[in-house]
């Protein structure tokens, strides 16, 4: 019969030597009265320490002649990785990293794209006025203008003229795959979108880049 209690099997060998604290030796006894699977180890115990102790001593070689026999233990070289593994991993490791990148941003930007437009958050200015205001979220209404000479940046690119002063302007860009369309050369339109500047050398304008949303007044 198996017993767990290895608290007082681990004792066992001094209870046989008489080395056991009384305390050790009072709870091995209490529990040796109800429990036949320590009682038969203990006896197993007994036996194998009687018949250790019938055997001839032999006596041992000296420290020195035994370790003269003992070949001496090499080094043990650490493995090392071939280079060749450690760039294939390395390419993996990038690979799978830009592939976890351009996941999050497909997905985020597949989700903004399919998300309720909400206008709460945007303000209306003018054309004359976005160069000046802080809240990027605009609502700006103008006329609809060719980009000709240095404004030609495609078909998703339009340019929108405050009505009431020529000189006044904002580059309006419409992202790739969105169902909105550059409205027609001098339509009134209203724009939603996100004001910034665009200061790279062959701009130097303010723009509404993303257009969000877009409404032809005339």
């Amino acid at each position: 019969m198996f017993c767990p209690r290895i608290d007082l099997h681990r004792h066992f060998p001094q209870y046989l030597d008489g080395a056991a604290a009384p305390r050790s030796v009072e709870r091995i006894e209490r529990h040796l009265l109800d429990c036949s699977g320590c009682r038969a180890r203990l006896v197993r115990l007994r036996e194998a320490k009687r018949l250790l102790g019938a055997l001839p001593a032999a006596d041992a070689p000296p420290f020195d002649r035994l370790m003269a026999r003992t070949p001496a233990r090499h080094p043990r070289r650490p493995w090392i990785m071939p280079r060749m593994v450690t760039h294939f991993a390395a390419d993996a490791l990038v690979a799978v990293a830009l592939f976890a990148i351009f996941t999050l941003l497909y997905t985020h930007t597949a989700s903004a794209r399919t998300r309720p437009f909400d206008a709460a958050s945007f303000r209306p200015v003018s054309v004359a006025q976005v160069a000046a205001t802080e809240d990027p979220h605009v609502i700006v209404s103008g006329v609809v203008s060719q980009l000709d000479g240095d404004f030609r940046e495609g078909s998703h690119r339009f340019r929108l003229v405050d009505p009431n002063d020529g000189r006044s302007f904002v580059v309006c860009e419409i992202l790739d795959g969105d169902p909105l369309s550059p409205p027609k050369p001098g339509s009134l339109v209203r724009v939603w979108g996100v004001s910034r500047y665009d200061a790279s050398p062959n701009h130097r304008w303010f723009e509404i880049h993303p257009v969000l949303k877009m409404e032809v007044v005339r």
